[in-house]
């Protein structure tokens, strides 16, 4: 479950009984996550949004995604 808070959102982490904000980028990758993904896939999607450094925004995407997975907000599926 997730709500939108201004330019920001806010998700309920069913597994530790706690909340957990992310600011407008942490936003739109969620969004994207809503439809499974290569992470390749999504680092590109994103490089292409924010049009930024990709190597930057590979390592952010990763940094982000390792503690969604550390919170259980997402699944990592190796294919």
């Amino acid at each position: 479950m997730s709500s939108p808070l201004d330019g920001d959102i806010v998700v309920l982490n069913p597994a530790r009984d706690n909340y957990v904000g992310m600011d407008e980028i942490g936003r739109r990758i969620w969004e994207l996550l809503a439809v499974p993904r290569r992470v390749s896939d999504l680092c590109g999607q994103a490089a292409q949004e924010f049009q930024g450094d990709t190597r930057q925004i590979e390592t952010d995407i990763l940094t982000f995604l390792n503690e969604l997975a550390a919170e259980a907000l997402v699944h990592v599926a190796k294919v």
